[in-house]
């Protein structure tokens, strides 16, 4: 008889999901826990698995569409008869990355298509997917195709990141869904429900940069990103205000200081969680953090590390930017960005010198942040990177 497996809820609250891509097609046989399909929400992308052994008989929507929960999703004829007790609904597989890097996949369409526990297992056996031969459903690439495929030689250099494919795509309509589509919905949402403020201004960093060298000598790592993620965690406790977001017209302050890091990725930007990053000195939130952007970057992150931020520090400076007026995301007052630290002019007692300058930006939600918390807070953190050494009492 069939079996209608619906759209169940992968939790976070959502209430729908898109259908990125399916692994079975109708008429193939599928085994118990066997993965039927990828979907994407607006929080991360999971793996579906069949909730029975089956032949598949029908399809419950095409890929780009999307499916409440409770939406028939497939059906699957489990060779039963009359009314038997529905089977346990298996938890989906572990969800990958971000919004912004779901589906890992690019717009050139260059890259090999594969789960993300394939993936995984794939970076530990040392294996280069792009010279593998996918034997799944449209060429994908499954875990048995690891078993024959060649370990890459230890001594091959890494591949080196190119932009070339950056915002390629073909001239005429193209449909907005999947990755871009999540992405634009969540800015739609953050630009049209927060009235933005934006506060511009540099520091001299000179004392950052002789931190991280001094420590560097002592056989520790430091990097300014950690100094001024620990700055930020300290404002947040001291002005607990910019600690918290407008919901259902209640001004809800958060008893947690989480911060989300923006990581950029060779499929988009990921914003992983810091939590009780109040609770961190430099040296732990270097390593926090380094340990963060190694699991973006290979695709290991989960939903639970993507939620919960109650502030974002995006450092675009990373990519060379010196200007920016980062967008606050939803459920939170407030947003601080880091530009490039370069050589520029500056005035010290009264001449002209030349300084290594860090330009930061913060953005905050005017609804609760007026201009006068807005500079206070800022100067809390300016204060704690123009001096360092500060942070250090205790660590």
């Amino acid at each position: 008889m069939s079996f209608v497996f619906r759209l169940p809820d992968i939790g976070e609250g959502l209430e729908e999901a898109e259908i990125v891509e399916w692994l079975v097609r109708p008429g193939d046989t599928v085994v118990r826990d066997q993965v039927l399909v990828e979907v994407l929400t607006d929080k991360a992308s999971s793996e579906l698995p069949s909730p029975v052994a089956g032949v598949v008989l029908a399809l419950g929507g095409a890929e780009g569409d999307r499916l409440r929960v409770g939406d028939v999703l497939i059906e699957i004829d489990d060779g039963s008869v009359g009314e038997p007790a529905p089977p346990e609904v298996p938890t989906p597989v572990v969800a990958t990355t971000t919004v912004e890097a779901a589906t890992g996949r690019t717009t050139s369409g260059n890259r090999p298509k594969a789960s993300p526990a394939t993936r995984k297992l794939a970076r530990e056996r040392g294996i280069d997917l792009a010279t593998t031969i996918g034997t799944g459903p449209g060429g994908r690439i499954t875990s048995a195709d690891l078993d024959t495929a060649a370990p890459t030689p230890a001594a091959a250099p890494a591949p080196v990141p190119d932009d070339s494919t950056l915002g390629q795509l073909e001239p005429g309509r193209h449909a907005l869904r999947g990755v871009r589509g999540v992405v634009a919905r969540n800015m739609a949402q953050s630009w049209s429900e927060i009235p933005h403020i934006h506060t511009f201004d540099e520091l001299d960093a000179s004392l950052l940069l002789d931190l991280r060298t001094r420590m560097q000598g002592m056989g520790r790592e430091v990097t300014p990103l950690a100094v001024a993620i620990v700055a930020a965690a300290g404002a947040l406790r001291r002005f607990p205000l910019v600690n918290a977001c407008i919901e259902d017209e209640e001004i809800l302050v958060s008893e947690r200081v989480n911060l989300g890091v923006a990581v950029a990725t060779e499929s988009g930007l990921v914003v992983p969680v810091l939590e009780d990053a109040d609770q961190l000195d430099v040296f732990s939130a270097t390593i926090a953090v380094g340990e963060l952007a190694e699991r973006a970057r290979a695709g290991d992150l989960t939903a639970a590390d993507l939620r919960g931020a109650t502030f974002t520090v995006t450092n675009y400076g990373s990519l060379g930017g010196r200007w920016a007026t980062p967008i606050i995301p939803p459920g939170q007052a407030a947003i601080l960005g880091l530009g490039r630290i370069a050589d520029r002019p500056t005035v010290v007692d009264g001449a002209v010198a030349v300084r290594p300058m860090l330009p930061f930006v913060f953005g905050a939600d005017h609804r609760l942040v007026d201009g006068d918390l807005l500079e206070a807070f800022k100067r809390s953190i300016v204060d704690d990177l123009t001096e360092p050494l500060r942070l250090l009492v205790g660590s």
